[in-house]
């Protein structure tokens, strides 16, 4: 109940891009017939029988039942679990028609959809948890072996916070990546890497154009945790919630945030900055890094960089894989912040499931070192392959995603690995996310403010557009300040100073 009331009371700012997928007509999802489970006995062993399996309903976005892989994944879980005398029948759904997490949700509340398994995202399930309808998973967890094993110090704080989502892979930060082949030719190379200032990535940027190499050095799309990424930290940004004075502010009107739009206009002006940045859509601004008009792109660190790798040099040659930068350093030197208010993303139960025990199971079995192994890799004979004692990854890899958890915490292969499922550079950015590793501070909104916060975000992205562009000049920034504060600002301050005393 003391959870209950606590989520009720204050909602997760969520800032995040919101991309999805168009999905085939759904089908309807067939009920279980298992019967009732006891709630909360967590118990992840002993379930099923071979002759009985526990079936075991999954609602993932971009997972398809139709899709061979994923098919063979499922029976492959199966299989593993079975050795260990769990014995569960799992069927993928496919997602409802429209955007994922636009209907997911909907489908959920409605009782269209009743997985006993689902996935979300940019904190769209927050309703969901309001109405009491995700499981907490504290006492599985608990009970753990294997997903214990694998959780790391923000996961932790994050569960504590918020025990609805399970997410076992490294902080979702966004870091910066060049063309090696490009960057190796610069004559800033060597200053910018003694000392990544935010001058030396000017110097940086203005080289790239001047030699030719890229039309605007660098490019991103509407989410702005990518730029955020690479540059709050060397103009102050270094939390969500920040101390002006006496007052608690969020960093959307602060000094360094001002200073930042300041200098990303320069870069605009000078023709240093993607003009599309406003309209560019994710794939349209990966488009770009591919074919050379920009230099600089910044994404998720470990297997988003693979993927940026990976697609890079197929398109221009081994010569062309990406290097990974430092964040920019000044006031402050990291990466952005992590959120440990929740998890930004992952894997719920549904508080109606008959199965939360085999459910949590499956979690248990994925975390297991032949879980990892599975997830982590594909299947045994498609993407990868055991030869002279190795393990050995086969060209369909490079199409494999972890279904589950990106963590690699516990991944060790058995036989061993010939060679890495990561590219240098993927490798290099898990390393460089953790050196330069920061903690954020932030809060749950409210639900009663929530209005009032969509508001004054959509105030802040007009402005940002508008003074980059230099639509705006940036003293207008002062006069956004005013209409941030009046829009709800000064209500949030004070519930700040009665949330963070």
């Amino acid at each position: 109940m003391k959870r209950t009331l606590l989520i009720l009371m204050s909602v997760l700012m969520i800032i995040s891009v919101l991309t999805g997928c168009g999905k085939t007509p759904a089908q309807t999802p067939s009920s279980s017939s298992n019967p009732p489970e006891t709630k909360g006995t967590s118990e992840t062993q002993g379930i099923g029988t071979p002759d009985n399996p526990v079936k075991v309903t999954i609602l993932e976005k971009d997972v398809s039942p139709s899709d061979p892989n994923v098919q063979a994944f499922a029976e492959a879980i199966e299989k593993g679990m079975a050795a260990q005398g769990n014995y569960v029948d799992i069927e993928y759904l496919e997602a409802p028609a429209g955007k994922y997490i636009e209907v997911v949700p909907i489908a959920l509340r409605t009782g269209q959809y009743t997985p006993d398994i689902v996935y979300f995202q940019n904190g769209v399930e927050l309703p969901l948890v309001h109405e009491g309808l995700l499981e907490d998973l504290t006492p599985y967890i608990e009970n753990s072996t294997h997903v214990k094993a694998n959780l790391e110090a923000y996961n932790w704080a994050r569960l504590e916070k918020y025990p609805y989502l399970l997410w076992i892979a490294p902080p979702m930060t966004y870091v910066p990546y060049i063309r090696g082949d490009w960057f190796s030719q610069l004559d800033v190379k060597d200053d910018f890497l003694a000392d990544p200032s935010i001058d030396n990535y000017y110097r940086l940027f203005k080289e790239l154009k001047e030699k030719g190499f890229a039309e605007y050095p660098l490019t991103t799309d509407n989410n702005k945790l990518r730029l955020e990424g690479v540059f709050n930290h060397a103009f102050g940004i270094t939390s969500t919630i920040m101390k002006d004075g006496d007052n608690y502010i969020f960093y959307h009107v602060s000094d360094g945030e001002r200073a930042k739009l300041e200098w990303l206009h320069k870069l605009y002006e000078e023709g240093l900055f993607d003009p599309e940045f406003i309209t560019n859509t994710w794939d349209v601004m990966e488009q770009k890094f591919y074919e050379g008009k920009s230099a600089v792109i910044s994404g998720r660190a470990g297997d988003v960089g693979q993927i940026h790798d990976t697609k890079m040099i197929q398109t221009n040659g081994e010569g062309s894989a990406l290097e990974v930068l430092p964040p920019a350093k000044g006031v402050s030197w990291a990466y952005a912040s992590v959120d440990v208010t929740r998890e930004p993303r992952g894997f719920a139960i549904s508080v109606d499931s008959k199965v939360k025990n085999a459910a949590f199971a499956i979690f248990e079995y994925i975390s297991s070192p032949e879980g990892r192994v599975l997830d982590r890799l594909g299947i045994e004979g498609i993407h990868h392959k055991v030869e002279n004692g190795k393990t050995i990854l086969t060209e369909e890899f490079s199409s494999w995603w972890a279904l589950f958890f990106e963590s690699v915490k516990t991944f060790d292969p058995n036989p061993p690995m010939e060679g890495s499922i990561y590219t240098p550079a993927a490798a290099k950015s898990l390393d460089m996310i953790m050196e330069y590793y920061a903690e954020d501070v932030n809060i749950i909104i409210p639900e009663e403010l929530a209005p009032k916060w969509d508001a004054m975000i959509n105030l802040y992205n007009e402005y940002y557009a508008d003074i980059i562009r230099g639509v705006k000049p940036v003293s207008s920034f002062d006069q956004f300040v005013k209409e941030w504060n009046a829009a709800g600002g000064d209500e949030f301050s004070s519930y700040l100073a009665e949330i963070l005393q």
